[in-house]
C-alpha cells in the first residue's frame, strides 16, 4: 500500500470517524426507543459489515491521488463502514445481553468476541505473510538501485476478505438463532423471571437503616467511577493509540516479528477470556492492579515505537521475542480487564452497560485522533529504509 507503515494510523482515524454510528444510535434510541431497538440495530450492523467485506474483495487495492499523494481510498471508505459495525456493536451487543439474558452470558459474549479475532488470525497465519522482504536491482536511465519485490501469499487478499464476508454471514445467522430459536426465547424468559424476583427482593430490603444505605451507595458510586474510568483508558490506549504503534514497534525487528505480534495475541484471546470465568466476581482492587500492570507493558510498546527504526536489542532475537510477548500481554489482558469490568457493571443495570459502551467508543475516538495527528500529520515516527538488511542505518 502507498502509505506503508503509516497505514494503521490512517485506518485508525477513519475508524474514529465511524464512531458517528454509535452516537446516532444513542440519540435515536433515546428519542425513538420502540423503533430503534437493539435487535434491529444489530441486524443493520451485521448486514453493513458483511457488505463491506464483500466490497473489499473487489476494491481493497483501489487508490486515488488525494491531498498531494497516492492514497488507498478503497480501503479507507470500506474501513469506515466496518468501523460503523465495530463502534455500534459496543453500545448494542452488551446492553442487549445485559437486558435480555442472565449475567452469566456476559463472559461468553467476550469469548465470542475473542473467537472473532482468532479466526482472522488463523487465516492470516495460513496466508504466510511473515516472510522477510526481498529486493532486486532496477535500472532507470543511468541509475541502478534496489527495489522491493512483492511476495506472494498462500492466497490473495481478496480471498481473505471473501472469507471474512462468509464469517459475518454466519454471525448474522447465529444472531437470528439467538433471537428466534426456542432456546433463545426460553433463556430470555428465565432472565425476566430472575429480574422480577430480584426487584421484589430489593423492595423488601428498603427498611435497612439510613447510614448503611448511605455508605453502600457511596461505595457503589466510587466503584462505578473507577470501572468506567478504566474502561475509557483501556479503549484510549488499546483501541485508539496502540494500533498505530504496531508497525513501528514490531517491524524494526522484522516481518516475522510483526506477523507474530499481530496474530499470536489474537490466537490466545479465547484462552484468556475462558480463564476469566473463574475470576468472574473478582474485586475492583484486582481489576485495578491488572490494568496498571498491563498499562506498563503498553508504555513499553509506545517507547519502542518512538525509538523506531532503531529500538533496543534490534540485532538480537530477544528484542523480537520481547515485543511479540508485549503485544500478546496487551491484547489478552486489556480484553480480560474490559470483560471483568463489564461483569461488575452489569449489576447496576442496562444504563450502566450503555455508559460502558459509550466510554469504549469515546476512549477509542480520542486515542485514534491523537495518534493520527502524531503519525500522519506531523510524521513524528520513523520507518526503517527499504532494502537494507543490516542495521547500518542505526549507526
Amino acid at each position: 500500500m502507498p502509505e506503508s507503515w503509516r497505514l494503521p494510523s490512517i485506518l485508525s482515524a477513519t475508524t474514529q470517524i465511524g464512531q458517528i454510528g454509535p452516537l446516532l444510535f444513542l440519540i435515536f434510541h433515546a428519542l425513538l426507543p420502540r423503533h430503534v431497538t437493539f435487535i434491529r440495530t444489530i441486524y443493520v450492523v451485521l448486514v453493513i459489515g458483511a457488505l463491506s467485506c464483500l466490497l473489499l474483495v473487489f476494491f481493497w487495492s483501489k487508490t486515488a491521488f488525494i491531498f498531494g499523494e497516492e492514497r488507498s481510498i478503497g480501503i479507507y471508505i470500506l474501513n469506515f463502514s466496518l468501523a460503523l459495525l465495530d463502534g455500534t456493536s459496543s453500545v448494542t451487543f452488551l446492553p442487549f445481553i445485559g437486558s435480555k439474558f442472565v449475567k452469566e452470558y456476559i463472559v461468553p459474549n467476550y469469548i465470542g468476541e475473542s473467537f472473532a479475532a482468532l479466526i482472522p488470525s488463523v487465516l492470516s497465519l495460513i496466508q504466510n505473510i511473515g516472510k522477510e522482504d526481498k529486493c532486486h536491482n532496477v535500472t532507470r536511465g543511468n541509475e541502478t538501485f534496489l527495489e522491493p519485490v512483492p511476495f506472494q501469499p498462500t492466497y490473495s487478499v481478496s480471498v481473505y476478505f471473501l472469507l471474512m464476508f462468509l464469517l459475518l454471514v454466519m454471525s448474522t445467522i447465529a444472531f437470528s438463532l439467538v433471537v428466534f430459536s426456542k432456546t433463545g426465547k426460553q433463556e430470555r424468559k428465565r432472565a425476566r423471571q430472575l429480574n422480577e424476583k430480584s426487584e421484589k427482593s430489593e423492595k423488601s430490603e428498603k427498611n435497612v437503616n439510613e447510614i448503611s444505605t448511605f455508605v453502600g451507595t457511596t461505595n457503589h458510586k466510587s466503584e462505578k467511577i473507577i470501572l468506567l474510568t478504566i474502561t475509557g483508558l483501556v479503549s484510549f490506549t488499546c483501541y485508539g493509540i496502540l494500533p498505530a504503534f504496531q508497525s513501528y514497534s514490531a517491524l524494526p525487528y522484522g516481518n516475522q516479528a510483526f506477523n507474530l505480534s499481530v496474530n499470536l495475541s489474537y490466537l490466545l484471546l479465547p484462552i484468556s477470556i475462558i480463564f476469566t470465568i473463574w475470576s468472574y466476581e473478582c474485586s475492583v482492587k484486582r481489576i485495578c492492579i491488572e490494568f496498571s500492570l498491563t498499562l506498563l507493558v503498553a508504555i513499553y510498546i509506545i517507547v519502542i515505537g518512538c525509538l523506531s527504526p532503531c529500538p533496543p536489542l534490534i540485532d538480537s532475537w530477544f528484542g523480537a521475542f520481547l515485543i511479540v510477548l508485549a503485544w500478546i500481554v496487551i491484547q489478552t489482558m486489556f480484553l480480560r480487564v474490559r470483560c471483568l469490568a463489564a461483569a461488575r457493571l452489569e449489576r447496576f443495570g442496562k444504563k450502566m452497560l450503555l455508559f460502558f459502551g459509550a466510554l469504549t467508543m469515546g476512549g477509542q475516538f480520542f486515542g485514534g485522533i491523537a495518534i493520527y495527528i502524531v503519525v500522519d500529520i506531523y510524521k513524528m515516527l520513523k520507518e526503517k529504509p527499504q532494502c537494507v538488511f543490516d542495521t547500518s542505518y542505526c549507526h
